[in-house]
Order: C-alpha cells, then structure tokens, then sequence
C-alpha cells in the first residue's frame, strides 16, 4: 500500500491516490510547510486530490528510506516510515517521519492517515562515516609505522654491516 501511494504521490497520478487514500474512513493527511496541510484542512478529504495535484506541480517527490509496521489486527495495520522529501518550491532533499494507518475492514483496502513531519538530526547517522574516518586513519597510521619500521630497519642494518667491515 504505501510503494504504491508513494509511486502514485510522485507520479501525480491523482486518479490512483483517489482509489488508494481510504474515502470511508479517511481521517487526516497532514505535513508541514511547504505545502503545509495542517489543523482542519488535514481532516478535509474533499481538497486531498487538488492539493496532490498542487504539490506535483512543485514537483513534490518522497523517497522511502524505511519502513515498520507498528501493529496489525483484523481492521486496520499502523506504520511508521523514514523518508526523504524534497520540492522545487524551497524544499530540498530533507528527511522525514511518517506514521500512518491503512484500514483493511472494508474493500478496497486504503490509507486512513498520513502524517510527516521533519526529523531531527541524530549523531547516530555519523557512524559509517566515522568508522570510515577511522578505518583510514588506522591504514595511514600502519604505513607510516611499517615505513618507519622499516627505515630503522635497513639503517640497524646498515650499521651492522659498517661494524663487521670495520
């Protein structure tokens, strides 16, 4: 449900999210500016498709970087997404949380909520760089003690062989 909202949303394709966002039991889409849809506006499907169609012509695009189901039971599946959302009107690539509900007890199946707002930068996201720093700086580190090794080295035996010839 969400690959295809998703490829829809980016498509512009306001025919297919038509089908795919729940029109029995939608409660709200909402997200922050640009494009802000918050407070009553959120809850009002009727203006969903017009502001999915205002947002492609920004060239609203999301990405899913990953994606956990938080609960499932026989009416309805949670879920909490990472994505990247960018737009031509003042947005670049920025990345994202959403949670979101798709409902399943009537046909067809749809999404009931989606709601994004801006993650907060974690230290966390530097570890594969940090490790890479690391791994480098380790590597540059054995070559200079193994040049060095190896200079003590040849000069110890330079040494050496200029005492047995003496």
């Amino acid at each position: 449900m969400v690959a295809r909202f998703l490829g829809a949303f980016n498509q512009g394709d306001v025919r297919q999210l038509d089908q795919l966002v729940s029109s029995q039991q939608f409660v709200w889409y909402s997200t922050d500016a640009p494009g802000e849809r918050l407070h009553a506006q959120a809850y009002d499907r009727s203006s969903l498709m017009a502001y999915f169609a205002s947002r492609h012509a920004q060239h609203e695009h999301l990405v899913l970087n990953s994606l956990d189901v938080t609960f499932t039971n026989a009416n309805r599946g949670g879920l909490w997404a990472h994505l990247t959302r960018s737009a031509d009107d003042g947005l670049p690539p920025t990345r994202y949380s959403s949670k979101g509900e798709v409902q399943c007890s009537t046909m067809p199946s749809g999404l009931t909520v989606w709601a994004m707002g801006r993650s907060p930068w974690s230290p966390i996201e530097l570890l594969p760089e940090v490790a890479a720093l690391v791994l480098i700086a380790a590597g540059i580190g054995g070559i200079v003690l193994w040049r060095r090794r190896s200079a003590g080295r040849l000069a110890s035996a330079a040494r050496a062989k200029t005492n047995i010839t003496r």
